[in-house]
């Protein structure tokens, strides 16, 4: 399924980035570009990453520096 359409990033996409190390959103978009231009799509990478990454699933937040990596969406 296309999680981001403006940069061709499926779920798949995501889940691979999560398995090499991505823990918050912000690293998902450096790993896929995802994210990083209309952000409709960062709601459905924060589900990812909380439903797939080990560190998010113990209660761990985002990284405040998001708006500073230009995540769009990230300061909605």
């Amino acid at each position: 399924m296309y999680v981001c359409h403006c940069t061709v990033v499926t779920d798949r996409d995501v889940l691979e980035a999560i398995a090499n190390g991505a823990r918050c959103v912000a690293d998902v978009a450096r790993a896929t570009g995802a994210g990083r231009t209309c952000g409709n799509c960062v709601t459905s990478l924060r589900e990812l990453v909380c439903q797939h990454c080990p560190v998010a699933s113990r209660g761990t937040t985002e990284h405040p520096a998001e708006r500073e990596l230009g995540v769009a969406g990230a300061a909605r």
